[in-house]
């Protein structure tokens, strides 16, 4: 079942649309909305074009409701998870561990070439 309920918060007090002018070879001005591709309006100047879509939106706003719906969706877990600290009280996993560390963190360089730096 889904829930659409409108919390006050998310009541719409402002619409911002992006209105789009195209100037035509034959002079004409075309006015768009962007978010809205089916609303245009053709005109002989550019003042005018926005004043039609203007109001051509205006009275079409008066029919579209607009609706938040916060979507739930269902997520699980990650599939490591279920091994993450298998090894939490491992004696044996816990001395590898260490003798990694103890190498990685050796300043011994016997075991560098040192022609690979030259």
């Amino acid at each position: 079942m889904i829930n659409l309920e409108l919390a006050e918060s998310d009541v719409f007090t402002n619409l911002n649309v992006t209105l789009l002018l195209e100037s035509l070879t034959s002079g004409k001005i075309v006015a768009s909305i962007r978010e809205f591709p089916d609303c245009r309006v053709q005109a002989d100047t550019r003042e005018t074009a926005i004043a039609q879509i203007q109001a051509t939106f205006l009275e079409r706003l008066k029919n579209i409701e607009a609706v938040s719906w916060k979507v739930p969706i269902n997520t699980s877990e990650p599939a490591w998870v279920k091994f993450a600290g298998v090894f939490k009280d491992d004696t044996d996993f816990a001395a590898v561990i260490e003798s990694i560390r103890a190498e990685r963190t050796i300043d011994d360089d016997s075991e560098i070439d040192p022609s690979y730096y030259l």
